[in-house]
């Protein structure tokens, strides 16, 4: 086994004849000659294959600068050393393996074209990117089971402030009224130290996070729509609180459709991207077989 390395100087990343790697000096006699790429192109070699500068270049990520680009750079042409020394033990191992990988790699290769090419059919198709409300909701209600809870959610309303006598928090919080609401956002906004006044649904790890100082038992079990005035203490500071639970979702029960959303639409999305793939992989074909490309024998 020969493996040859060489160096190069400088401090910019962008271009790793700017970057000292240091790592073995070697003679490097193949570069003496004027024909295939410079002496300042290679990095390594391992016996007839070259590690070209290029290479390296292009797979060390732009957001590395300095120190960290060196290191990455020898990380890579160890990595590349390793591979050729492994490559090369195997093809003297293993029987008619070069045949076995060309193989493969052309199967590869069209795996790759066609991942591309149904990549190239979704872009040219951007309306199938829209999903509507209409087909969220009429997804959720036709598959109720595959949006079974697996575990508690919450949905509350919360707000922590550092103002004593804050009474009336106990009565506007009750409110359902959207406007009464947005009033409450903008009043938590200057006044609260920490508050939650929208209705998505949360796992019950939220709720714990605010419970210290709750003398009502566990706030998990909380009435709902009951508002709750409590106190603690942080650092010798005293936060008043006011916690009002609007619903829980238990195991087993069916999720709410806020935190279904997402997934329907990727659900869709998928559906639709498979039916335009298959659909024309599978006219394509019938066209190459009526213009006589196709020949079994």
């Amino acid at each position: 086994m020969k493996v040859y390395l060489t160096t190069c100087s400088n401090n910019t990343r962008y271009n790793l004849s700017q970057v000292c790697i240091v790592l073995l000096l070697l003679t490097f006699a193949a570069c003496q000659n004027n024909t295939g790429p410079g002496k300042g192109d290679v990095i390594a070699r391992f016996d007839n294959e070259l590690l070209l500068r290029e290479e390296v270049d292009y797979f060390t990520p732009d957001t590395l600068k300095g120190e960290d680009s060196i290191k990455y750079a020898k990380q890579y042409i160890e990595e590349w050393v390793r591979s050729q020394t492994i490559a090369s033990a195997a093809l003297r191992e293993v029987d008619d393996l070069e045949n076995k990988v060309n193989y493969k790699l052309k199967t590869y290769e069209k795996k790759l074209m066609e991942t591309e090419f149904a990549a190239w059919l979704i872009q040219e198709k951007p309306e199938l990117l829209i999903v509507s409300d209409a087909e969220i909701r009429n997804y959720y209600n036709k598959y109720p089971d595959k949006f079974v809870s697996k575990q508690e959610y919450y949905q509350y309303f919360y707000i922590s402030t550092k103002l004593e006598r804050q009474y009336q928090l106990v009565n506007e919080m009750k409110t359902t009224d959207p406007q009464k609401i947005k009033e409450l956002i903008t009043w938590s906004a200057t006044n609260a130290a920490d508050f939650r006044l929208d209705s998505t649904y949360v796992p019950g790890v939220e709720l714990d996070r605010i419970s210290k100082g709750f003398y009502f038992g566990n706030i998990r079990k909380a009435s709902e729509s009951t508002v709750y005035p409590y106190a603690h203490t942080e650092d010798e500071t005293t936060y008043y609180d006011f916690f009002r639970l609007l619903d829980v979702i238990n195991p087993g029960d069916q999720l709410p459709l806020s935190l279904c959303r997402d997934r329907i639409i990727n659900i869709i999305l998928n559906q639709r991207k498979n039916t335009l793939v298959d659909q024309t992989e599978s006219n394509l074909i019938q066209q190459a077989k009526a213009a006589g490309k196709v020949t079994y024998y």
